[in-house]
């Protein structure tokens, strides 16, 4: 992902989906042990950008924007969200292809608990693809939720200091 040292600053990050076990852990630990000329896919499997948990569930890790209410900033959550078998394949197929920023909008659900918000998990959205290296933005659905009020109108200074702060105590 292409972020500065200031944005950094303003991006908060889940390395895995909310329902990663250690199990998985072990399970893509020892497909990574598979020698490299074997091809196929393990069936469970996290990385950086994707994941797949016994060929059932598949995500991908995106960035939801708040718009920081006067300013040009954004807080950003770095977080995963579901996708369908198809979706996630196509995507794969297409990880080195420019062309996937021409891809449609792919439903999502967000994956990711976010404990500065009452339960995050399987809020709707749709996952936009960019440009090489980037990760997709996630768009959420208009609904009552907190985050989703914080998405479609902004966010204040004094909460994303609030969230940095609590951050920094460690009280994530």
């Amino acid at each position: 992902m292409r972020n500065g040292i200031r944005d950094l600053a303003l991006t908060l990050v889940k390395k895995a989906p909310h329902c990663w076990l250690e199990a998985h852990e072990r399970a893509s630990r020892n497909a990574s042990l598979l020698p490299s000329w074997n091809q196929k896919r393990p069936e469970t499997f996290l990385d950086e950008d994707y994941c797949a948990i016994e060929n059932h569930d598949f995500f991908v890790r995106g960035i939801i924007h708040l718009p920081i209410i006067g300013s040009a900033e954004t807080l950003r959550w770095g977080v995963w969200g579901s996708l369908s078998r198809e979706n996630f394949e196509t995507l794969l197929k297409m990880i080195d292809n420019p062309e996937r920023i021409e891809l449609p909008a792919m439903f999502s659900w967000l994956s990711t608990q976010i404990p500065e918000y009452p339960d995050t998990l399987s809020l709707k959205m749709y996952a936009h693809i960019q440009p090489l290296d980037w990760r997709p933005h996630f768009e959420l659905q208009h609904s009552d939720h907190p985050l989703s009020q914080e998405y479609h109108h902004g966010i204040s200074p004094e909460r994303v200091k609030e969230i940095m702060m609590g951050r920094l105590r460690g009280t994530d």
